[in-house]
């Protein structure tokens, strides 16, 4: 036995040498530097961080249309060419000129800048975020390899021989040789590469062995020539895609998908492909990092002026006195780009919008309140935030005025989330007062309330009840705490704007909006106090217990029409004598229509149908004790004993409680039991 073990660990060793062998006669693979980055950043992030990476040049391009640069630059450019026009001194273009100079024609070019360029531009847009990351990288390297080429042209062309001219020169030929081997190659290749080679010699040679007019003569041949080589390879290796943007297919793609599936769907297909709302939140934050790095010029520097030095000369301490910090540049820095075009106020939404609801999820789940609704909250915030700095003309604000309608919109935004959670909170707090009644019903049966505690419970005070621990045990609830801190916190907010801020129509506005939120807080707050008297046996008439819910919910929506009316009044004010725009009229009517007219509507039918219900009700005969006797029933509606006084008998020889039967009637004016008609004729009050 111990022989075989010997050999078994002689074949073991050969086996693990033979092994060790043939590893190390192996050449090792370098790790490329994305390998070894990967120790810190996953593969699915890198790829990620590569996909907004190629994308966001984009948009910040398409956001350059939306500039005053962009628009002046427009202007300079028809202006240049008025010049160079009326130099010719010619007859022909004379028609041209008075066409260029015309006002037709800068109303025609405006509206070009406004509404066609924009519009090309999107679609332009949508069609390179469609691309893959492949075809982005190959068409960046025909855009470096061009830029390449006309900054050679321009070193060769403009400048004196100097070593670091040369060296630049040089630098600019490896980027477009390392550009076209990213590419694919093709029988151009070689030719490119040699044309790229010789362009530093040739910057050598023709500066001193050919005179200047051959030099220029020389130059220009020789450029136009590797531009149209490089030409000539971009149509031959991408003639498909050229091909496929010409005849606009991916439109015609996108028209079918809206056509036969809807806009909505078209939509989701572009955002689960493009993922358009996350390159938006990437690249405003972009913009305010990179474009005051310099790479876009500021026309307007609205900070760091009138610097001064004052010197004590006794005391030799320099003080220093700045009319504006170093933290007010980078707050006007990141105001002017952060709020500078329209494309970038939806960007600055976009990111509005994921914060909103990274805050409501979070308290959302932590007051157990969640919903599918909650899922919206980002969308609808986000859309408001837009409207709000939208209608108030932001973008053509001065720059020491920007943050006023900011602060506006937030202080909005922030009231409409308190008016969201109550809305979902309120269903949930009656739901609980539901419960609570329930079970107090439920212990009724028990002998803790019998008939005798029941008599000695109504000698009692009401005074001790209403303080007892058991009562206001009641109130001991996550929603109850959750509509007194809203309600403190709105009291308290609009007590602090009122203090901070003068007396406008803006703050009219949030004092409305706030007064409304506080309106429906009470009420709410009222109905589960009612539901906890009801459940104690507290009510005087508890017959009349749905009537003072109705009279809560009427005093509540009264209140809030009246609100509505002011603000409707106070919005015309600002369309008339501060701001207007067709914006805030149509935003005005939206606002008539739903929270006036609509609710004008509903309140005067449930009044009507209230009214019409009690009538109908009144019109049927009461019912006698024998006829009580003789149906020996409960009412089928409350499930309760039927007594004299009270009870009604429908044709169908139905016999119900009036106060159940009239809450029947609120629904439907059918028998609740067998479902038939009950017609009243109001003129003689007999049934038919």
């Amino acid at each position: 036995m111990d022989s075989e073990d010997d050999g078994d660990d002689e074949l073991n060793v050969i086996e693990e040498f033979f092994q060790h062998s043939i590893r190390s006669d192996i050449p090792e693979q370098f790790k490329t530097y994305v390998e070894h980055f990967q120790r810190f950043l996953s593969q699915q992030t890198i790829t990620y961080i590569q996909y907004c990476l190629l994308r966001i040049p984009f948009l910040l391009a398409y956001d350059y249309l939306f500039t005053d640069q962009f628009s002046s630059l427009i202007n300079s450019f028809l202006k240049y060419s008025i010049d160079i026009i009326d130099k010719e001194h010619r007859i022909l273009f004379k028609p041209v000129t008075y066409i260029l100079k015309s006002y037709f024609f800068e109303y025609l070019i405006y509206l070009n800048v406004i509404l066609s360029l924009p519009v090309l531009g999107f679609i332009l847009l949508i069609l390179l975020l469609l691309c893959t990351n492949r075809r982005l990288v190959v068409f960046y390297s025909y855009i470096i390899s061009l830029l390449a080429i006309y900054l050679n042209y321009q070193i060769v062309r403009l400048s004196k021989f100097q070593i670091n001219m040369f060296g630049i020169q040089l630098i600019f030929s490896l980027i477009y040789i390392q550009m076209i081997n990213v590419r694919s190659h093709l029988n151009t290749y070689k030719i490119e590469k040699r044309l790229c080679q010789l362009s530093p010699l040739l910057f050598l040679f023709t500066r001193y062995l050919f005179s200047l007019k051959l030099n220029t003569y020389i130059i220009h041949l020789y450029y136009f020539l590797w531009i149209c080589v490089h030409l000539f390879e971009l149509v031959i290796s991408q003639q498909e895609t050229i091909f496929y943007i010409i005849r606009i297919r991916f439109l015609h793609e996108l028209i079918s998908l809206y056509e036969n599936f809807g806009i909505q769907t078209l939509i989701n297909s572009l955002q689960q492909r493009i993922d358009f709302v996350t390159l938006l939140k990437i690249f405003w934050l972009t913009k305010i990092i990179i474009s005051p790095l310099g790479l876009r010029q500021m026309y307007t520097i609205p900070f760091v002026v009138n610097t001064t030095i004052n010197m004590d000369a006794l005391d030799n301490n320099i003080t220093l006195d700045y009319n504006e910090t170093f933290a007010k540049t980078i707050y006007f820095t990141l105001l002017y780009y952060g709020t500078e075009t329209t494309f970038t106020l939806i960007s600055l939404a976009c990111l509005v919008s994921y914060g909103m609801k990274i805050i409501s999820h979070c308290l959302f789940r932590r007051l157990c309140l969640w919903s599918d609704d909650v899922e919206q909250i980002g969308a609808v915030f986000g859309i408001m935030f837009f409207l709000l700095l939208f209608q108030s003309n932001l973008t053509r604000l001065d720059l020491n005025r920007r943050h006023i309608p900011l602060l506006k919109a937030f202080s909005l935004i922030i009231i409409a989330l308190f008016h969201l959670l109550h809305t979902i909170l309120e269903p949930e707090l009656l739901k609980v007062a539901m419960q609570m009644m329930t079970v107090k019903m439920a212990f009724d049966q028990t002998d803790e309330y019998s008939e005798e505690n029941m008599e000695n419970n109504k000698k009692r005070s009401m005074l001790k009840l209403y303080f007892s621990r058991k009562f206001f045990r009641s109130f001991h609830h996550r929603h109850i705490y959750t509509c007194l801190s809203i309600l403190f916190i709105i009291i308290s907010y609009t007590t602090v704007l009122w203090n901070l801020t003068s007396i406008s129509t803006w703050l009219l506005a949030v004092t409305a909006f706030s007064l409304e939120l506080i309106v429906r807080l009470l009420a709410s707050l009222a109905q589960y106090t009612l539901y906890v008297l009801d459940a104690y046996r507290c009510l005087s008439n508890a017959d009349s217990f749905d009537e003072y819910i109705f009279r809560i919910k009427a005093i509540t929506s009264c209140c809030e029409f009246i609100l509505g009316i002011f603000l409707l009044c106070n919005g015309f004010y600002i369309l008339c004598f501060e701001a207007r725009g067709a914006l805030r009229a149509f935003m005005l009517a939206i606002h008539a229509h739903l929270n006036i007219i609509k609710n004008f509507r509903r309140g005067w039918q449930i009044l009507r149908n209230r009214r019409s219900a009690w009538d109908n009700v009144n019109h049927l005969p009461l019912a006698t004790e024998e006829q009580i006797q003789n149906y020996n029933d409960i009412c089928s509606i409350c499930h309760n004993i039927l007594t004299i006084g009270n009870t009604c008998i429908t044709p169908c020889s139905h016999l119900f409680h009036q106060k159940c039967l009239q809450k029947a009637f609120y629904a439907t004016l059918n028998c609740a039991l067998c479902l038939r008609p009950i017609i009243v004729n109001e003129k003689n009050g007999q049934q038919q």
